[in-house]
């Protein structure tokens, strides 16, 4: 198998997935991917850019895999997110929006998510000696820091579902926790909401397109008087999008793979066990054939798998790298190793990024 450094390997035509398994893996998303041109201007209409794209509407089964995954995760979780809204109400009323939180108060911030590069390059370790960054966590990393003695300024949390997320908050060292403020959906599941013990700012995720003067995301924004925020797909994206709107110019990666070590196995990998349980038939190497792609990352020579889930989210977090570079952003991936390389993404190992942005 050939690895490319900057395009994925041509494959022939997929083979049909079915409805249940696409909503087996939606049902674990936490946001659909929405192109805005209002936020992400360099997706569009841009002649000077050799950009010209028309915004068409595509059939459903005229969609690539990630982009029918994508569909379905807007159809399997709507409901619950309007729900989680209504409930959320009376205490977003109460707290602050994004828009009170202190601008840019250090040089860069750093994004610290879950993925299995933090444990195996001993990032933990790294951050201990943070002491001129702002440490951005991801819900899934908020206990794992605070067991290490680390805390982050900010803990991210933006899942719907009422169970998945809850252990990410379940534990007396979140309640002895002095130092972290929370930042969350308006459509966070409420038991998270209620018990996260410290200061909360709420936000409006992206569901929609902002060009229509009846937009919901802009009805949900005036109903909560909260800022709009573009989720971008899944957690550790929307840590950035906040990074920088927050202010800061350098926005440091740590443990936001997008993939998987070329040595993993499939089995081990984050989606599969979820489409086995939807298809009992599928196997690793029916896996390896409909939802995987091979790469190589060449700002630290590594080669890599990742799946469409993550390759979507990895291709959409390289087009912000684009679009925030024009404001003079940096997004460094300081990750030593995944899938996310490209586009304006700066490359280098963490404690370079640490000492350079420090």
């Amino acid at each position: 198998m050939g690895f490319l450094k900057s395009t994925w390997e041509k494959k022939p035509k997929r083979p049909e997935v079915g409805i249940e398994v696409l909503d087996k893996v939606a049902a674990r998303g936490s946001f659909v991917i929405i192109r805005d041109r209002s936020l992400y201007k360099t997706m569009y209409k841009q002649p000077e850019l050799g950009l010209e794209v028309e915004k068409v509407e595509k059939r459903f089964e005229d969609l690539s895999l990630e982009e029918q995954i994508n569909e379905r995760v807007m159809e399997v979780n709507f409901k619950i997110w309007m729900e989680n809204l209504v409930d959320n109400l009376p205490v977003i009323k109460t707290c602050r929006n994004i828009s009170h939180i202190a601008k840019a108060t250090r040089r860069a911030a750093i994004v610290v998510g879950a993925g299995p590069s933090f444990k195996e390059r001993g990032h933990m370790e790294v951050l201990k000696e943070v002491k001129n960054q702002t440490i951005i966590a991801t819900d899934r990393m908020f206990i794992p820091l605070l067991s290490a003695g680390i805390t982050p300024d900010i803990v991210v949390s933006v899942e719907g579902h009422r169970t998945l997320t809850l252990k990410w908050f379940d534990s007396p060292l979140v309640d002895e926790n002095q130092g972290t403020i929370g930042v969350m959906t308006v459509t966070e599941a409420p038991n998270v909401v209620k018990r996260f013990p410290r200061e909360k700012f709420f936000f409006t995720p992206l569901i929609d397109a902002l060009d229509s003067s009846t937009s919901l995301t802009r009805a949900i924004s005036y109903m909560t008087g909260t800022p709009i925020l573009s989720a971008g797909g899944n957690i550790g994206i929307t840590c950035v999008n906040l990074a920088a709107y927050l202010g800061y110019k350098n926005i440091i990666l740590t443990g936001m793979d997008q993939g998987y070590t070329i040595d993993t196995p499939i089995e081990k990998s984050a989606y599969y066990p979820i489409v086995k349980e939807a298809d009992p038939t599928m196997t690793p190497e029916k896996y390896k054939e409909v939802f995987l792609e091979y790469g190589y990352n060449p700002d630290f020579g590594v080669k890599y798998y990742t799946d469409k889930v993550f390759k979507y989210h990895r291709d959409h977090l390289v087009e912000i790298s684009n679009y925030l570079a024009e404001s003079g952003v940096n997004i460094i991936n300081a990750t030593e190793g995944g899938a996310v390389h490209g586009g304006a993404i700066i490359g280098m190992p963490l404690k370079e990024a640490l000492r350079k942005y420090g």
